[in-house]
């Protein structure tokens, strides 16, 4: 008996013992805490899109008026980069050593887009803020270390980051939740949408009519797999062209085959005999190409966006 006495006075200290409780017991309002606005501010981004987001709107959610939410946030753009960072957090940027640097930037931006997916509506605000938080400098600096390792000059591993970066952004930007993707995952819309553009007439679409099919197909993991390896090999090739600048198997139509002799350095979507190091040094300045410097290893060293395309479409021109 006192055992169950005990196990009684215990209950009660925890819960209400009314069937019917008082007015005020049964609901007791939760404490408003940031992370509570923040994350309730993340379901209404989540479910209508940025716009959606107010204060007024984020006040009724939680069940209180809207000046009671500037004790936790200065302002509705603070929220935004909260919410940001929030997410960001959720990015694992720990590097697996095991890897090459192009394994762990890889891995890195494919678990960037799972959480920017699993947030919709998140990309689209991140490329419009880009905020410098905790968790933003943490992603940052897991892109950028294993490219600085690679060996990478600091303008370079920048550009490679931001350019990895951008890329995965923008592909979340069409989540699998979007009217777009959503139409081509349909199997029936899809295979209408195929037809329609199998019919438009050839003589103003040949392009389309002939391969717009592929251009609209469900395949969003592989599109962002492949583009993500077309990034990664275009740094390669900048990084190292005396290594990629002759790519295995035919030579793109409009190159000449491969000849024996001095390497060949590949710039500005063209292939070219290297001259010597004491004729480079030796020619004026108008003989050179315009925007070019020779200081990287006495090679041209201003690659960018342009150059790792360029790279990827003589492989694969064919």
């Amino acid at each position: 008996m006192p055992r169950q006495r005990q196990a009684a006075t215990d209950d009660a200290g925890t819960r209400p013992l009314w069937f019917n409780p008082p007015a005020g017991q049964q609901s007791r309002r939760r404490v408003l805490t940031r992370d509570r606005v923040v994350a309730e501010a993340l379901a209404i981004i989540s479910a209508d899109g940025a716009a959606a987001l107010s204060m007024r709107a984020l006040g009724t959610r939680l069940g209180v008026v809207p000046a009671a939410l500037y004790r936790h946030v200065t302002s509705k753009e603070q929220l935004y980069d909260l919410i940001l960072d929030a997410v960001l957090a959720e990015v694992d940027c720990r590097a697996d050593s095991a890897l090459p640097w192009t394994g762990q930037v890889t891995a890195l931006a494919r678990r960037l887009r799972t959480v920017l997916e699993d947030h919709p509506g998140i990309a689209a605000l991140l490329k419009t803020r880009d905020p410098i938080s905790p968790a933003s400098l943490a992603l940052a600096e897991a892109f950028l270390a294993p490219l600085r390792a690679a060996g990478l000059p600091g303008s370079q591993a920048a550009w490679a980051f931001r350019l990895i970066y951008d890329y995965t952004t923008g592909f979340a930007l069409s989540d699998p939740t979007s009217p777009g993707e959503q139409r081509i995952q349909d199997t029936a819309t899809r295979a209408e949408l195929h037809a329609f553009l199998r019919s438009l007439p050839a003589s103003r679409f040949p392009a389309l009519a002939a391969v717009g099919a592929y251009a609209w197909a469900d395949d969003r993991d592989q599109r962002f797999t492949a583009s993500l390896d077309t990034l990664i090999v275009g740094l390669q090739a900048a990084h190292h062209p005396e290594a990629s600048s002759t790519p295995p198997g035919p030579q793109p139509r409009g190159l000449p085959e491969p000849q024996s002799g001095p390497p060949r350095v590949l710039y500005r979507g063209a292939v070219s005999r290297r001259r010597p190091a004491a004729a480079r040094r030796s020619s004026p300045a108008s003989n050179r190409r315009p925007g070019y410097d020779w200081d990287w290893h006495g090679r041209s060293n201003r690659y960018s966006i342009s150059n790792c395309f360029e790279f990827l479409f003589h492989r694969t021109s064919r």
